[in-house]
C-alpha cells in the first residue's frame, strides 16, 4: 500500500481511505454487498487487516500515519474540521 500524501519533513503519511473498501466502522458507506457476500467479507476484511499491518510497520519506522475517511470529505463543515485537525497535528 502506498500513502496518498507523504510529508517527509514531518515523517507523516496520509492515507485517504474509501469507507467501503477499508471498512470505516459505523459509517453509512461501510456496507457489505449481498451478492457473493462471503467473498466480499473476506476481501474487505483482508483490506482492513493489511491497513493495520502497514500502519504498524510505518510506526516502527518512526512515521506517523493519518487516515482521512471518504465520508470526512463529503461535507464542507467536516472537511474544515479535518483541515484544522491536520494543521494542528503538523505544527
Amino acid at each position: 500500500m502506498r500513502p496518498d500524501i507523504v510529508l517527509s519533513k514531518y515523517k507523516t503519511v496520509i492515507f485517504v481511505h474509501g469507507c467501503f473498501w477499508h471498512r470505516h466502522k459505523g459509517c453509512k458507506n461501510c456496507t457489505t454487498p449481498t451478492n457473493r457476500r462471503k467473498w466480499w467479507i473476506a476481501k474487505l476484511e483482508g483490506n482492513a487487516a493489511r491497513d493495520k499491518v502497514h500502519q504498524r510497520a510505518l510506526r516502527k519506522l518512526g512515521w506517523r500515519s493519518i487516515i482521512v475517511w471518504e465520508c470526512q470529505t463529503e461535507k464542507p463543515k467536516t472537511l474544515g474540521k479535518l483541515g484544522r485537525r491536520l494543521a494542528k497535528l503538523l505544527r
